[in-house]
């Protein structure tokens, strides 16, 4: 037979109430009482009914997050990340993925209305209208994660949580700068990638702009975030280009991926004949030569704060923070 509530309340010689005190942590409940009541429970092997107790408490103790790509290093790192902080505040994250098809985050979210979760992190690629009014539906706290809201786009309320893109794009050139690079090109993401794809790259000229350094059109390539986009992207370049560059900034360590395997087939070496410098570290271990990058840090906390965080206000912005990495995929030019 199943046990119930009132079993363990009528073996531990309490009421129903002390019962349901103990099983929600409340410290109105003496310790000798917790004591009498844990006993019980685990003398009978009691385990609460979660969807009872969500009627009562109002609570389901669900973080839902929504991802562009589930075959994303980075969304997996994020993933992992978000679910560890949601166990360490006894909640359980649940993940859906629209395989970076816009109609399908529309009717993800849709199937999400209709059932209760306690938070919901949206991790898109891009911030249709449909997908905002969706998201604007929830009653439950609400983050964007990884995008944020493009200055166009006016009245919607969402806290966000993003790299600054713009920012540790221009200390990734800064710092090829300084390495002595002057001939360098940019493969990244979409234009309709607002905080990944536009203001990356946005950072990118601005410090090229800033230093009097040429950008070639063949030298900037926007596509995808994937290896096949990073291969293409640097085959036009080497196609296209009087000059090589001599480094190569990519939107992410997949693209850069990428680039390095292009850039092995015409049987050029990295880094002794163009440096690549990555974005997220997403590959740490899995790839050769070990790629220079940018890792964000605490990006599982910083999301789950914000999401519960009462006395913030709900359309801020927060930023994961960054370091460069310098690996072998880089080096410096003429010993400078």
């Amino acid at each position: 037979m199943t046990v119930t509530i009132k079993d363990i309340a009528t073996d531990a010689k309490v009421s129903v109430s002390t019962v349901s005190r103990v099983l929600n942590g409340s410290k109105k409940v003496s310790g000798d009482l917790q004591r009498q009541v844990m006993r019980s429970i685990e003398k009978y092997g009691y385990k609460p009914n979660v969807a009872a107790r969500s009627l009562i408490t109002k609570k389901t103790g669900l973080v839902a997050v929504v991802v562009a790509d589930l075959t994303n290093p980075i969304t997996a790192i994020h993933l992992k990340q978000i679910s560890e902080v949601c166990m360490e505040h006894d909640k359980i994250m649940i993940c859906c993925g629209y395989d970076m098809d816009t109609d399908k985050a529309v009717a993800v979210l849709d199937k999400m209305l209709e059932r209760a979760v306690d938070g919901l992190i949206f991790m898109g690629i891009q911030l249709r209208e449909d997908i905002l009014e969706k998201l604007a539906q929830f009653t439950c706290p609400v983050v964007l994660a990884n995008q944020g809201l493009p200055p166009e786009i006016k009245g919607y309320e969402f806290r966000t949580v993003t790299v600054d893109s713009y920012h540790t794009a221009m200390d990734v050139t800064r710092f090829l700068i300084e390495e002595g690079h002057e001939r360098i090109a940019y493969i990244g993401g979409s234009r309709e990638d607002y905080t990944n794809g536009t203001l990356r790259l946005k950072g990118f000229q601005d410090v090229m702009e800033e230093k009097r350094l040429e950008i070639p059109d063949s030298y900037v390539i926007q596509g995808e975030f994937s290896t096949e986009s990073g291969y293409q992207g640097m085959k036009k370049i080497y196609e296209n280009s009087r000059f090589l560059p001599t480094a190569v900034i990519c939107g992410s360590d997949i693209i850069a991926i990428g680039v390095i395997r292009f850039l092995k087939y015409v049987k050029l070496k990295v880094p002794d004949d163009i440096s690549v410098f990555g974005f997220d570290d997403s590959v740490e271990n899995i790839y050769d030569p070990p790629l220079s990058t940018v890792k964000m840090y605490r990006q599982g906390e910083i999301l789950y704060q914000a999401l519960f965080d009462e006395e913030g206000e709900r359309n801020s912005r927060t930023y994961f923070p960054y370091k460069l990495l310098r690996r072998n995929s880089t080096r410096k030019l003429n010993g400078t």
